[in-house]
Order: structure tokens, then C-alpha cells, then sequence
């Protein structure tokens, strides 16, 4: 494991040291760290960025429309649907 010194607001200290108390986790760092662990498998259109390479080299070699879709289910596979993606960018 590696080590990430973070610096949170002290309500977010106070909530994380409440999870503790209550027995939710052993403690603060097994906290965050399944919380960060969660929140990145639940948004993995956080890193979409890091496929585009491979669909920028499959668009060179004139990808058919059914091999796009499948790309693009792939990439945007996760609990949001590309249309809410849209959206909330937009909410911005």
C-alpha cells in the first residue's frame, strides 16, 4: 500500500471519526480508504480519458459503426448513462 497524506475540513474529520466510533471501520484510514476505493468504482467515467487513446487508434483504421458502439459501451459502462454525463455537465 502507499501512503497519501490528505488534508480534509474538520467536519469531514468529525463525520470520519464518527464511522469509527460506531464500529463502521477499525479506523480513519480504513475509512477513507474504502470510501475513495467506492467512490472511484462508482464513477468510472472519471476516467474515460484513459481509453481515448485506444479509440483514437481504432478510428484510424475506420471502425464500423457496430465496433464504435461496442467502444463506446465499454468506456461509458458505469451507474451513469452517457445522457446524464451530458447533463450534469451542463448543470455546471
Amino acid at each position: 500500500m502507499e501512503i497519501l497524506n490528505v488534508k480534509v475540513e474538520k467536519e469531514t474529520m468529525e463525520k470520519i471519526k464518527r464511522l469509527v466510533r460506531r464500529k463502521a471501520y477499525k479506523n480513519k484510514s480504513e475509512a477513507v480508504r474504502e470510501i475513495l476505493v467506492d467512490h472511484l468504482r462508482e464513477h468510472p467515467e472519471l476516467f474515460t480519458p484513459d481509453i481515448f487513446g485506444e479509440v483514437l487508434s481504432r478510428a484510424d483504421k475506420k471502425m464500423s459503426d457496430r465496433e464504435f458502439e461496442k467502444l463506446a459501451a465499454r468506456i461509458f459502462k458505469g451507474p451513469k448513462t452517457a445522457a446524464q454525463l451530458v447533463g450534469k455537465e451542463r448543470e455546471r
